[in-house]
């Protein structure tokens, strides 16, 4: 079973709308995709519509099985929702006298033989979920921002996962995803060249400013069920296809040259 962890200390990256589109982009493809929201914000459920009775609090505060704790979502694709209680679960993680970070692995291990890929979606910041997360996954897709800020922010966040990597030597930083890219706007382009500068072939084709991306969530659906014709969806399913075939090298599909216009 392959872990993703889609995850970045900053928050307003597009952590959420990654997490969702690349978990039922995988499912469209023929994996079976288990999504765990592990935000108290619990995004998750609202993007695709779902209502949950447990969540991911109930399963690491020991009172569910994650068995009990899946929902339904699309065809191939499940959730385990969670919910502003989950803040209840990172105390209870950091109050354990040991072995706190495998909290989350050892939750998933009764469903490790019923998918191919769990994707989670991760909160900013560096709490005990956070660092649960990181610890229990076997590949990082870090979405950046395409703003002034985000440079800054990718680089702590590259030293933290340096930090929970030696705990969990199979953790790889695999894919920068940019996001918001909108070449209107000059520094859009320049953040995404100083992107590749700094981690060269991990990162991947941008994903474009695009309207319809905001307005699936509001209709409670992904970006292939909401606009499939879009460019959220084109951009999307690109980077869902490096994501299936497991590449070791991450190519991008955009240079320099590309950067003319949107």
């Amino acid at each position: 079973m392959r872990i993703i962890a889609v995850a970045m200390t900053k928050g307003g990256v597009g952590k959420t709308t990654t997490a969702v589109n690349l978990s039922h982009g995988l499912a469209l493809r023929g994996q079976r995709v288990l999504l765990v929201d592990t935000d108290t914000q619990g995004q998750c459920a609202k993007a695709l519509g779902v209502q949950a009775d447990l969540t991911l609090t109930e399963v690491l505060l020991g009172e569910a099985s994650i068995l009990h704790a899946v929902t339904r979502a699309r065809e191939n694709l499940d959730l385990v929702a969670s919910n502003h209680h989950l803040s209840r679960a990172a105390l209870a993680i950091a109050r354990r006298e040991t072995d706190g970070h495998l909290a989350l692995a050892e939750a998933l291990d009764p469903v490790s033989d019923r998918y191919d890929v769990v994707v989670l979606d991760a909160a900013p910041g560096v709490d005990a979920i956070a660092v649960n997360v990181l610890g229990c996954a076997d590949e990082i897709v870090a979405p950046v921002a395409l703003s002034p800020a985000a440079l800054a922010g990718v680089l702590d966040f590259v030293r933290h996962v340096e930090r929970v990597s030696r705990h969990n030597a199979k953790l790889h930083l695999k894919y920068f995803l940019p996001t918001f890219l909108d070449l209107r706007i000059k520094q859009s382009g320049e953040m995404l060249i100083q992107l590749r500068e700094h981690f060269c072939d991990r990162v991947c084709s941008a994903i474009r400013v695009n309207v319809e991306l905001s307005e699936s969530f509001g209709w409670r659906q992904s970006i292939f069920e909401y606009a499939p014709k879009s460019r959220g969806a084109t951009d999307y399913s690109a980077f869902i296809d490096l994501v299936s075939e497991n590449d070791s090298a991450v190519t991008s599909g955009q240079t320099e040259a590309d950067l003319v216009e949107v």
